[in-house]
Formats: C-alpha cells, sequence, structure tokens
C-alpha cells in the first residue's frame, strides 16, 4: 500500500485535496494531514510516507524547507498557488510542481509520474552492509550481521551489536530500516528493530505482554500491540 502525507494552511483545500487523491488514486492510503510545517515535520518523522504533498507556504516550516527535511524515500510533490518557486522545487528534488486550483487532468498525470518513477525503482533496494560512526577522533564501523538491535533516540538511532559494542548514528531509525532487509530486521515497537538471528526467545510475561531476549543485551525489549503478529503462532 502506497502512503502519503497532505499539508496544506487551508483547512478547505486540504480537504478538497484529499478528495481528488481519493478520486484519481483510490488505492492511496492518506496516513497524516497538517496544517502547519512544524506539524508536517513531526508527521514526516512519525509515519515516513512515500509521497509528501506540501503547500510552500505554512506556518512554521515551508514547503522548501520541509522538503530537505523529508526522510529519504518519501517523494515530493508542491501543490501551490505560486508559480515563482518552481525552480526552487525541482531543485530540492520534487517529482512534481502542481498549481492551485489542480484540475483533475493535472493531478492524474502527477499520479501518473509518481506510480511510474515508484515502479522503476521498487526492486533497486539498497541494502545496507556496514554501519560507522565517529566516536570523538575515531571512526568506528559495526558489521550489519552483527547487530543485536536498533534503538531510536529522536532523530538519532543507537546500534547495539550482539557483543556489547554501541554506536550512536545521526540517522533516524526508519531512514536506516530502508537499508535494512526485512526479512532479518523485524520491527517489534515504534523505536525498536531486532536483528531476528539474534533473538534467544520471546516470552509471554502474566500481564500478556511480549518480551524479546535478544543475544548481547542485558535488558528484553518490548513487543508493542501493533507488531505482535510478527511472533503468533510461534
Amino acid at each position: 500500500m502506497t502512503t502519503a502525507l497532505i499539508a496544506d494552511d487551508e483547512p478547505h483545500l486540504l480537504e478538497e485535496l484529499e478528495q481528488q487523491l481519493n478520486l484519481a488514486w483510490p488505492d492511496l492510503q492518506i496516513v497524516a494531514r497538517a496544517g502547519t510545517g512544524t506539524e508536517a515535520r513531526r508527521l514526516l518523522d512519525e509515519h515516513r510516507p512515500d509521497i509528501a504533498f506540501l503547500d510552500i507556504r505554512m506556518p512554521g516550516i515551508d514547503g522548501l524547507g520541509l522538503a530537505a527535511l523529508a526522510p529519504a524515500g518519501t517523494r515530493v510533490v508542491f501543490v501551490t498557488a505560486h508559480t515563482e518557486h518552481a525552480l526552487q522545487a525541482f531543485d530540492r528534488g520534487a517529482t512534481d510542481y502542481l498549481h492551485k486550483p489542480v484540475t483533475p487532468a493535472r493531478l492524474a498525470a502527477t499520479v501518473q509520474r509518481l506510480q511510474a518513477a515508484m515502479a522503476s525503482t521498487g526492486s533497486a533496494r539498497p541494502v545496507l552492509r556496514f554501519l560507522q560512526a565517529w566516536t570523538g577522533h575515531t571512526l568506528k564501523l559495526l558489521a550489519v550481521e552483527q547487530l543485536a538491535a536498533l534503538r531510536s533516540e529522536l532523530r538519532h538511532t543507537r546500534a547495539l551489536s550482539q557483543h556489547g559494542e554501541q554506536l550512536l548514528l545521526r540517522t533516524p531509525l526508519g531512514e536506516l530500516q530502508q537499508t535494512l532487509d526485512p526479512e532479518l530486521f523485524w520491527q517489534i515497537h515504534r523505536g525498536s528493530v531486532v536483528n531476528a538471528r539474534a533473538i534467544e526467545r520471546v516470552e509471554r510475561r502474566e500481564d500478556g505482554e511480549l518480551w524479546v531476549h535478544v543475544r548481547g543485551l542485558a535488558q528484553a525489549l518490548p513487543v508493542s500491540r501493533s507488531h505482535r503478529q510478527r511472533f503468533r503462532g510461534m
């Protein structure tokens, strides 16, 4: 399912865009709506959508600023009444630039462009082999296969190895996940991903909660309700 965020500081235009997208792309799942740039940034980090439809002039962070902060892999389409920003928009890597009022035919062309672009890159998933981070004046490397778990720390990620090593990475967890093998690295919580090969056991406690014991970690990690499906039948 392709996911999208839409952002506009005018509520009626936000609603209108959602209605048009429902008609032009029925399978598109709109996972977040924002009325300010600040809210849109938070929702981008939280949902990491495939596509972001952004107004340019919004309170807080403008659309051009948001495009620079969007997660890797999120395609940006600007929807604006201001044509003078088009050059800047494409410099920021925008997939398209829609001028308000958006017509059904023009939006349909954008949808086709997005679908074609996503289909052409869908099989070219980069796979990360090593993690690296500076600690003082030393660059440390950690092989991905040696990972025990990844924990989100605001806009950073703490990588924990099966041998007790740690690296603090400046990359958000959601962005790292896009370069990891999903068959091996399982998300068990909003802020936790574990290496399936490092799982020693899964414990069901008296309160019904699931906890994962991972090689190299002193403490078990909780499994959120939304990710219990992964362990059904185990």
